[in-house]
């Protein structure tokens, strides 16, 4: 049950807080912020050990790495994250055991195939780029980094988000942050394979649990299937899987690509700088993920049992949450963002200016983040395809005329703007293909809880 109508009726602001509060999608999302929070203030103190204990270049190149296997590791997915997701809700509503085998089969072999040769292609850019040590620790992070990805989201689906992201997110980092911390306190040089190595290790613990937890729910879900003879559907997964796959690999390229293009049109002091930069302004993307998270948890769920009024109710809830979240990342950004900037780094703080400007941008693209999973996890991952490859061209060809002319204050520009049209238009095609809006915007609508959706690509 989603929040009733029973608060919007009447009694005290108390009375209706406590029984906001006990409504089980307000603390399930409470529940996933948390998490999510938790994830960024890791993955804040792994940036700030690395700036600090690596020297200024040799943090240029971990930046550079770091976001080259976060692309190439969403690439090398093929897209089955996304198309298991979409897998487990759609044959677990329709009781269908046998289809769903034949699913996770065929994202199973997709998936290897795809690693192996992005993984092939990466160590070979990697070694040119920066030598046999470095490459050999990237490549194997890339790998089990895809992996971790993939079962996060299978778990994510089918367990829930603690057992799936919770362990896909934390886990992988926190060997890293135990040997920084340490390097810093014993002020020991740090090494960027041994990190990249530690990232791997963990994120290889993390699989395993990942497995054993899927493995349980599966049977307890369907106690025969080991038995069941898989059904195939392999022409309507591999055109879904290709959808996804470009849309996926798009999303990613939005997220690293613009850190890979710095260290090509500057240094990598430069792109070290850029990168810390953008982690700060992605606060409104961690903010607006945990909403992700728990939107592909539950929309997919309810969208394909027919519940839209359930739906739209949650969407609602979703949007004040996400607007509150905006509204407070944007005042702490401004309050205290120089200051942040100055505990990684006293040089990083010139960059706050652009700072400002690229979280206007951030907290823009933040408004519409669960637009994204409404639209592949309903079956118009093609129109998701195009939005987000315009988004990632403009951005680009921002960045070649901008950078060389600004440097980091026009890469900052182009992705402000490029951001921004990305919401609108994915507040847009929501509204028009899936029949009901998952952005901020839906607020300022009358009758959107009234959703009525289009038929799946």
């Amino acid at each position: 049950m989603f929040p009733s109508d029973r608060f919007a009726a009447g009694g005290g602001w108390r009375a209706k807080l406590v029984a906001l509060a006990r409504e089980p999608s307000v603390r399930g999302m409470a529940g996933v912020l948390v998490l999510k929070a938790s994830m960024m203030v890791f993955n804040f103190a792994l940036i700030a050990l690395a700036a600090n204990v690596l020297q200024e270049v040799e943090f240029g190149i971990y930046s550079i790495l770091f976001s080259a296997v976060g692309l190439v590791g969403i690439v090398a997915t093929v897209g089955q994250q996304i198309l298991l997701m979409r897998s487990w809700n759609e044959y677990s509503a329709a009781d269908d055991p046998a289809t769903l085998k034949g699913a996770l089969r065929f994202s199973a072999l997709l998936w290897l195939a795809g690693t192996m040769a992005a993984a092939c292609a990466f160590y070979f850019w990697a070694d040119a780029s920066y030598g046999a040590s470095l490459a050999r620790a990237a490549t194997v992070y890339l790998v089990l980094y895809a992996a971790i990805q993939t079962t996060a989201h299978l778990l994510r689906a089918s367990k829930g988000v603690g057992a799936g992201d919770g362990f896909g997110n934390l886990l992988p980092v926190l060997p890293a942050i135990a040997y920084l911390a340490y390097d810093l306190a014993t002020h020991a040089a740090a090494d960027v394979s041994t990190v990249l190595y530690l990232l791997a290790g963990g994120s290889a613990v993390g699989i395993v649990l990942h497995a054993i937890v899927f493995l349980r729910r599966i049977t307890t879900r369907f106690p025969g299937i080991a038995g069941i003879k898989p059904q195939a559907d392999a022409g309507t997964w591999t055109a879904r899987s290709m959808r996804l796959w470009f849309s996926t690999g798009l999303e990613a390229a939005n997220q690293y690509l613009d850190v890979l293009i710095m260290g090509v049109l500057t240094t990598p002091a430069i792109a070290g700088g850029y990168f810390v930069t953008t982690r700060f302004a992605n606060i409104f993307a961690s903010a607006s993920d945990g909403v992700h998270l728990f939107a592909s948890r539950h929309v997919p769920d309810l969208y394909y049992r027919g519940e839209y009024e359930s739906l739209s109710r949650l969407l609602n809830l979703m949007a004040v949450m996400l607007l509150g979240m905006i509204a407070m990342g944007i005042l702490a950004i401004v309050v205290g963002g120089k200051l942040a900037l100055g505990f990684i780094s006293p040089d990083y703080v010139e960059y706050y200016p652009a700072l400002i400007v690229l979280c206007l941008g951030t907290a823009a693209a933040a408004a519409a983040q669960p637009c994204a999973p409404i639209l592949m996890l309903t079956g118009h991952e093609g129109r998701y395809l195009g939005i987000i490859a315009g988004s990632v061209a403009l951005r680009a060809t921002g960045f070649f005329v901008l950078v060389p002319l600004f440097g980091i204050m026009g890469a900052v520009s182009a992705s402000a703007v490029s951001f921004v049209l990305l919401a609108l238009a994915l507040s847009y095609s929501t509204q028009r293909l899936a029949g009901f809006d998952g952005s901020v915007l839906r607020l300022l609508k009358r009758g959107d809880s009234a959703a009525v959706p289009v038929a799946a690509e």
